[in-house]
């Protein structure tokens, strides 16, 4: 019973150490502090908590002041209770205010600082007060999704006051939702203790194997994250099981193991705690001779826990008169720096009006010559875009005239063959008269002859210069006949019209463009006019 009940008191007296999750601020001074305050380096984090109060206090950032208070708490209670609630209490009237600008944050932080108040209250015995404030916190995280571990904390404490009070199923449901939530954040600073807590329980439900289960697993976790209290509270865990279960040897192995941790350690407790286990091995063992130089080891550390506890107090106090003398004297020396300050000032003003002064000036003059540097560019510019207009406009005339030229001469081409045909008809009428059939054939045969397609190819030529060049290196196996397809189509002619040129059907010319299609490669959603056109 005894050891049960010093190992609750450190459980709890854990849980207050690990009231908060690491700071959720940028506050460099908390951070530092926190650090410190990890390395069991108290007195160095009271100073980095408390010159970020004052430095939030003089800069009237509440969020800060309250944050910072809420560390000195709990940087404070384990020298004195007193101390510990009044920096909480006041941490806790901050966030009340800011719940009205700022609900999120004022919610999390006064959960926080409700949190260190419940465990404090535990340290004190006062657990009808503490019962419900941690009730408090869990109803404001319940609904929320809490990754600082302040929930599993409130489950923790309640699961602990429920053990207190020999109420063992209460308590093992609470150490559960703890457990499971310490393990939904990963948090691998609380899982240990959680797990010592289950194993504890499951003991005492007569599930032995499942506790020493949970042992296990939190020094395991206590070994990977180098948590030397932790790993010291499993090793303690695990040698109070094989001492229940008559394996003294293994559980002399665990308490010395777990002695030379705590030996290590600032805080005091955790030797006590081994001192006491290894009392009562050797109780069992009656090794009077080694309970006798235990017990005297015993009295020892008791008494250098409390003396540790006034030179904590003594140290803070100190703390707290030497940051506020040290701040007197800044404020006197800030006093002597306003007036130089002030002078300094107004030569700075008097330097960069003359400075704005000589730029402004500079600046113009500067301005004024890439202007008048540009306006000649401009013009300059403006001269030569008159020279290659000009030189459009006169090649522009020129193609005009090429143009005009081969109109003219496709126009005479025309008249000229008209002429001819007139003429070869009038003569064969003269000679003899011949029938509607005979003069048929004539004009077919007129129709047929190829010095027209020379005439037209040389108009055409004339119009499209290389046309037909470029068509057969881009495809040689295009033939003479598909040349005169591509032709027409350049000229934008209908299938009719072409059909009436060549001398053949429609349906004649709708093969030719297939298969022109074909030798020209298109694809099926190509255009053959528009290709034609682009050549």
């Amino acid at each position: 019973m005894r050891y049960n009940r010093l190992l609750l008191f450190l459980l709890l007296f854990l849980l207050c150490l690990n009231s908060m999750a690491q700071p959720s601020s940028q506050n460099t001074l908390i951070q530092k502090g926190w650090d410190a305050l990890v390395k069991d380096h108290d007195d160095e984090a009271f100073r980095y908590f408390f010159l970020s109060y004052e430095k939030a206090k003089k800069d009237r950032n509440e969020t800060d002041m309250a944050e910072s208070l809420l560390y000195l708490g709990i940087c404070s209670f384990g020298s004195s209770y007193e101390k510990g609630l009044d920096y909480a209490f006041q941490s806790l009237n901050i966030y009340n205010r800011l719940e009205k600008t700022n609900p999120d944050v004022g919610q999390i932080g006064r959960s926080k600082c409700l949190q260190l108040i419940s465990t404090i209250y535990s340290r004190q015995k006062k657990y009808a007060q503490a019962k419900p404030i941690s009730r408090e916190v869990i109803s404001i995280l319940e609904s929320r999704e809490d990754k600082s571990g302040t929930l599993g904390l409130a489950y923790s404490s309640l699961g602990s006051l429920y053990e207190q009070q020999q109420l063992k199923d209460s308590a093992y449901y609470f150490y559960k939702l703890a457990l499971k939530d310490f393990e939904k954040s990963g948090n691998q600073a609380y899982l240990p203790n959680a797990y010592i807590n289950i194993g504890e329980s499951e003991m005492g439900r007569h599930n032995d194997q499942n506790g020493l289960d949970y042992f296990q697993k939190a020094l395991e976790i206590a070994n990977t994250t180098e948590n030397k209290q932790a790993q010291a509270s499993a090793l303690l865990a695990i040698g109070r099981w094989h001492l229940n279960h008559k394996h003294k040897t293994e559980a002399l192995f665990y308490f010395q193991k777990a002695h030379v941790i705590s030996e290590a350690l600032s805080d005091k407790l955790f030797e006590i705690m081994t001192v006491e286990a290894l009392i009562e091995l050797n109780e069992k063992e009656k090794n009077y001779f080694e309970m006798s130089r235990l017990q005297k080891r015993l009295i020892f550390l008791k008494d250098q826990l409390h003396s540790l506890e006034r030179e904590k107090i003594v140290k803070s106090l100190e703390m707290q008169f030497e940051v506020a003398e040290k701040n007197r004297k800044l404020a006197l020396v800030s006093k002597e720096k306003e007036v130089a300050r002030l002078t300094n000032y107004l030569l700075a003003i008097c330097i960069i009006v003359l400075l704005t002064a000589l730029v402004t000036g500079y600046l113009y003059l500067k301005s004024r010559n890439k202007r008048d540097r540009n306006l000649l560019k401009t013009k300059e510019a403006l001269l030569e875009a008159k020279e290659k207009q000009r030189e459009l406009e006169e090649i522009r005339f020129q193609n005009d005239l090429d143009h005009k030229e081969s109109q003219l001469s496709a126009i005479t081409l025309q008249m000229l063959q008209k002429n001819e045909l007139l003429s070869d008809i009038k003569s064969a009428i003269e000679q003899q008269p011949q029938s509607e059939q005979q003069l048929i054939k004539m004009v077919n045969r007129h129709f047929e002859q190829n010095n027209n397609w020379d005439d037209f190819n040389l108009y055409f030529e004339s119009i499209n210069k290389n046309f037909y060049t470029r068509l057969k290196q881009l495809y040689p196996e295009i033939s003479a006949n598909d040349l005169k397809i591509c032709a027409l189509i350049k000229l934008n002619l209908s299938i009719k019209e072409m059909a009436s040129i060549l001398n053949i059907s429609p349906d004649s010319v709708k093969t030719a463009r297939y298969r022109l299609r074909k030798k020209l490669q298109l694809a099926a959603d190509e255009n053959l006019t528009n290709f034609i056109l682009s050549v």
